[in-house]
């Protein structure tokens, strides 16, 4: 219950709301003496707190003599949470768009710590319309492993170089398949994401809350950021004896480019 009751705080329930919600579901219909005891909401606040769950929908009344309270049904609640925050999001949409913005001042952003860095890669993964190209280790493809197999569903094209072994099913691996125990005894891990040539994160991936990556839609850090994942691929196809023609190919902006061509220039 505890776990429920953390939810529904961050959805904008008080604490004494999230027990007297969780309390009703246990055990109802219950009056707000039963609900009192229940909990530790003192008598003399637990009517003020039912009330409220009533008049805000999540829980409704039956009887006079005494009074009993009724939880709504937690699909519904589900339901209702789920509108109301579609229409703050609305909201806020509107608002913003009536406001001009300098997209120059947003032209990178700083993420600060593991959770915000992988929270917002899985946000570019969902979001990738064409193309999603990564340089980094296990760990953290296997963080974002769910959200790189649906795109790669609805058909997206996933190209990942590293160092350590990658599930072959997530795209188009290219991989030293070092063990990442050993690696991480003389690297730092870090993680390069270019999403649609417009989007690039690039940074720390050590697991604290003082890790940092840059997130960017400049040009030519996303340029930077492919054609580093590109000399990777590339050193590793002379290394490993493949031909790491068609892995660029699939990476650069220009698929008509060839990689050959240039080298040989």
């Amino acid at each position: 219950m505890k776990e429920i009751q953390s939810f529904l705080i961050k959805f904008g329930f008080t604490t004494n709301a999230a027990k007297a919600y969780t309390a009703l579901l246990k055990n109802s219909p219950s009056t707000g003496y039963e609900i009192s005891s229940q909990t530790d909401i003192p008598r003399s606040a637990i009517y003020n707190v039912l009330n409220k769950l009533v008049s805000q929908g999540f829980a409704n009344s039956v009887g006079d003599s005494p009074k009993r309270y009724i939880p709504l049904q937690p699909s519904a609640l589900m339901e209702l949470l789920n509108q109301s925050h579609n229409e703050k999001l609305d909201g806020l949409g509107e608002a913003i768009s009536n406001i001009e913005i300098d997209d120059q001042t947003f032209d990178f952003w700083h993420l600060h710590g593991y959770r915000n860095i992988i929270l917002k890669a899985k946000e570019l993964i969902k979001n990738a319309q064409k193309k999603i190209v990564i340089s980094g280790w296990k760990r953290e493809v296997e963080e974002i492993k769910k959200e790189l197999i649906t795109a790669k569903n609805r058909g997206i094209e996933n190209t990942i170089f590293s160092f350590t072994n990658i599930d072959e099913k997530l795209g188009k691996i290219v991989s030293y398949e070092l063990d990442e125990d050993d690696l991480r005894k003389i690297w730092t891990p870090k993680i390069i994401m270019v999403v649609d040539n417009q989007h690039t994160i690039m940074g720390s991936t050590k697991k604290t809350e003082d890790c940092k990556a840059i997130l960017t839609k400049n040009t030519a850090i996303n340029e930077i950021a492919t054609n580093h994942i590109i000399l990777d691929i590339t050193l590793a196809g002379q290394r490993l004896g493949f031909d790491s023609d068609p892995y660029v190919k699939n990476i650069m902006r220009d698929p008509a480019e060839n990689l050959q061509h240039l080298l040989n220039i």
